[in-house]
């Protein structure tokens, strides 16, 4: 057992699970279901659930926004420690694994099997890959991206370019022919405290998330070095967009200068793209995360899991209706047409609503060809340490503290080790 989750694990199987769920005074079976979506993305998901709670008379689901990843996750984690974890939840697809471990997902499994209007197998094998523990059916994907490579279209043209950056080399290229230091501009912006965005770098240059034993990182070589250095580099001769103070770190702070025309490329979850698209007063494109070596995709996003182990068998049955629905043809398509998100299944690739969008945002579908560009990932119950408290701390080393990338590489690969021991 990884020592770093020992504490976290041993709290969580500690407690039972009073989860939340109650029989209405109409008879409905009422369900909280927790989720991480704010903005339109929020308001999609609650029309979602409505449609939901109209289409019959039996459930009812409480649909109540957490905050962010981060903030809904300790959320839910301090929930589930003391015994009150939501029926549903919307969780960051690395931390499944940690309530996995802990025995803290019901099983889906009986009622997947029972099902003869909803098969599991229609879903892509890709946005699968965090679904099944142990033998067990513990989540459904839902909300699930990639990260990719957002460009202004015009700015680029401007500069002579008329395609994406298919490589590091045109990177570095368009980045600098955009970049206007008495105009304020840069040619790239990049979130470099999210090590998401580092380890999708990281996997085109040949590298692997963790190593073949799974007790360490797997690009503890140049494939890990090199992303570091490429950042350093566009630091160097002024590419490189960084946004003051704290928000160097800043998802929202580099989209926001995306769309002001302050840095004209930058990498975000594919989820971004209907807002992006929206609200910026040029064309946005969308490509790969260009590659050093290869393409490689590193998956992202969001899963539908269960606490409800203690529910009535009624209330289970209520909760993997309500599951199946999110994950169903019609409805995975409303949400990816209405967002960015992967439509999980050829059934929400060729709905009418998720066609209809395509035919408006050409660029919609970039992230379905990366599904063939998936990597492996580490499907533990340390993971999310790694990634956030090891990776993604050593990654501002370098770019804030001049840490070499070197020494960061090392770092990470010593202290992901002694998490294994």
């Amino acid at each position: 057992m990884k020592k770093a989750v020992l504490v976290i694990v041993a709290m969580l199987m500690a407690f039972c699970l009073l989860t939340a769920s109650a029989f209405a005074d109409d008879g409905k079976i009422t369900l909280e279901f927790w989720h991480s979506m704010g903005s339109k993305t929020g308001e999609l998901i609650q029309e979602i659930v409505d449609e939901f709670n109209a289409s019959q008379d039996e459930i009812y689901i409480d649909c109540i926004y957490q905050g962010d990843y981060t903030t809904g996750g300790t959320k839910i984690q301090a929930a589930v420690a003391s015994g009150n974890g939501p029926a549903i939840a919307q969780i960051e697809i690395t931390r499944v694994g940690m309530y996995a471990a802990a025995g803290a997902l019901l099983d889906l499994t009986p009622y997947a099997e029972a099902d003869e209007n909803f098969d599991v197998k229609s879903l892509y094998p890709g946005v699968m890959d965090f679904s099944y523990y142990d033998g067990q059916l513990v989540s459904l994907p839902n909300g699930r991206s990639v990260p990719v490579m957002y460009y202004n279209v015009d700015a680029l043209k401007a500069a002579g370019f008329e395609k994406a950056p298919e490589n590091w080399e045109e990177l570095r290229a368009a980045a600098a022919a955009t970049t206007d230091p008495e105009k304020g501009t840069y040619g790239y912006g990049c979130p470099i405290g999210d090590s998401w965005y580092y380890l999708a770098l990281m996997l085109t240059a040949g590298g692997q998330v963790y190593n073949e034993e799974g007790n360490n990182i797997g690009f503890h070589n140049e494939a890990g070095i090199k992303p570091l250095q490429l950042w350093l580099d566009m630091i160097s001769d002024g590419s490189l967009y960084l946004p003051d103070g704290d928000d160097y770190a800043s998802n929202s702070a580099l989209r926001n200068s995306f769309m002001a025309g302050i840095c004209n490329i930058t990498m975000q979850s594919s989820a971004q793209y209907r807002s992006l698209a929206d609200n910026s007063p040029f064309e946005v494109g969308v490509a790969y995360i260009p590659k050093d070596v290869t393409y490689a995709a590193i998956p992202g996003g969001s899963n539908l899991v269960s606490f409800g182990t203690n529910l009535s068998e009624e209330e289970k049955q209520a909760v993997w209706t309500f599951m199946s629905y999110m994950c169903s043809g019609d409805v995975a398509g409303k949400y990816a047409a209405g967002t960015g998100y992967l439509p999980t299944s050829d059934a929400a690739l060729n709905s009418a609503i998720y066609q209809e969008k395509l035919a408006q945002y050409p660029y919609l579908d970039i992230a379905v060809g990366q599904l063939e560009y998936f990597v492996k990932m580490p499907f533990d119950e340390t993971y999310t340490e790694v990634k956030d408290a090891i990776v993604g701390r050593y990654t501002q080393e370098v770019i804030i503290n001049g840490m070499s990338p070197e020494d960061a590489v090392e770092a990470m690969w010593e202290e992901t080790g002694e998490l294994y021991e």
